[in-house]
């Protein structure tokens, strides 16, 4: 009988949640709908660019410490965990071995690898840009006396 009373209390909750969201979510349509002078004044924070990207260039070092910690994993040699010279190797011992259904597991993984390496190399190359960006920000941020 517990069964039964979970089901309906878990529904009436639902029910609850989405009768309060749209509760809300009423008067607030109904304020924008109302005065159409409001509705530039609540997209002007969006075309602007001021304040844009500041947490994305506090950012950078550690995303760059990632980025280089995963490629010196995938580039390591065949005792280096998660390197495509290690995959290489257990790829080639399951072939010797007959287990053909693991190799070919591993071979997917082995080209999953490959493919990540030059992901990882355009995605530090495009950081690169991005920590340039936010340096010539702050030159310029440091140079006006603002």
């Amino acid at each position: 009988m517990q069964r039964p009373k979970t089901a309906v209390a878990g529904v009436l909750a639902g029910l609850a949640l989405a009768g309060s969201l749209l509760a809300t979510a009423g008067p607030a349509n109904a304020a924008d709908a109302d005065s159409p002078a409001s509705a530039p004044a609540a997209t002007a924070p969006k075309t602007g660019h001021k304040g844009h990207g500041k947490s994305l260039c506090e950012r950078v070092p550690n995303i760059e410490k990632r980025i280089n910690k995963a490629l010196d994993r995938l580039n390591g040699d065949a005792h280096t965990r998660g390197s495509i010279a290690r995959m290489e190797a257990r790829v080639k011992k399951a072939h010797s071995k007959g287990h053909e259904e693991v190799a070919t597991f591993l071979q997917d993984r082995l080209t999953h690898r490959k493919e990540l390496r030059p992901d990882l190399t355009r995605k530090l190359r495009d950081l690169k840009a991005v920590a340039t960006w936010c340096e010539k920000k702050d030159d310029a941020k440091g140079g006006s006396g603002s």
